[in-house]
């Protein structure tokens, strides 16, 4: 059985070179933070961000949001799915130490840590996360209608649901892009993909969740359906989309990557 996370999922690059410029608002009654495109740039769609473990708080994320509603241009929500349960940020430094650590130091963390992630998969877990994430995209497309554009884009754990909102029929997204998805089902959730709801995966070639051998299946049940594509960063490490480190070049790159492949995959489809 694949464990539930890895350690890759709460380390990380803490952005602190940026300040997010949007709000905080309570959308279809949860707790989002929102980004608009600037200089009133009309909007095309609507962006909604599935976060990792770390949640809707993350600077990270929140400047990832703010790309995407200048380069789209788009309005971009990253709602609280997790109900106020998201891992602590502290988290992405916490374990840093553990190779080398002493005994003692290691219960210390894992004392802090293992109760933050019992309670997190207490209350996120598919079963019980996925009716409240689903029912707010359902919310979003009563409101915007049938001819409103909304597009997906889901991170670790929530790349796992951005997936499965592409199994559904009639769809409520328009197009999905996830990267580095966590706890997904191969070839299972691959194979249910359904072509009126175009998805791309950027992943690396060796991730932690999807390793060689899985990415190998993957790359194959979709490069031969046109609506859908694969994007492989070699050496890429599990979280590189968000919490990579700006300061390393080849991080970076990848990074960079990964965040003009969601513009462009939700311009492509979302015009």
């Amino acid at each position: 059985m694949q464990a539930p996370f890895c350690r890759d999922c709460f380390t990380g690059t803490l952005r602190g070179d940026i300040t997010p410029v949007g709000t905080e608002e309570t959308i279809h009654n949860v707790p989002s933070y929102v980004s608009f495109p600037p200089d009133g740039a009309p909007s095309l769609a609507t962006v909604v961000i599935i976060p990792d473990a770390l949640g809707w708080n993350l600077r990270n994320t929140r400047v990832l949001a703010d790309a995407y509603a200048r380069r789209v241009p788009c309005k971009v929500v990253v709602p609280d799915f997790h109900k106020g349960t998201s891992l602590h940020e502290k988290f992405l430094t916490l374990t840093d130490a553990l190779p080398t650590a002493n005994i003692l130091t290691k219960i210390w963390t894992y004392a802090r840590l293992v109760p933050a992630l019992l309670k997190f998969l207490l209350y996120n877990r598919y079963a019980v996360a996925a009716p409240r994430v689903n029912a707010f995209f359902q919310s979003l497309r009563q409101e915007l209608g049938p001819s409103g554009r909304i597009g997906v884009a889901g991170f670790c754990w929530g790349g796992l649901h951005a997936i499965r909102l592409t199994h559904l029929s009639p769809p409520l997204v328009n197009c999905a892009f996830t990267a580095h998805p966590s706890l997904i089902s191969v070839p299972a959730d691959i194979e249910k993909v359904k072509d009126d709801t175009p998805l791309s995966i950027a992943n690396g070639d060796d991730d932690q969740y999807l390793g060689r051998t899985k990415m190998e299946t993957v790359v194959r049940l979709l490069r031969d359906r046109e609506r859908h594509e694969v994007v492989v960063y070699e050496g890429a490490k599990h979280g590189f989309a968000v919490r990579g480190d700006i300061g390393d070049p080849k991080q970076k790159e990848r990074g960079e990557g990964s965040e003009g492949q969601a513009v462009r995959w939700f311009r492509r489809w979302m015009a």
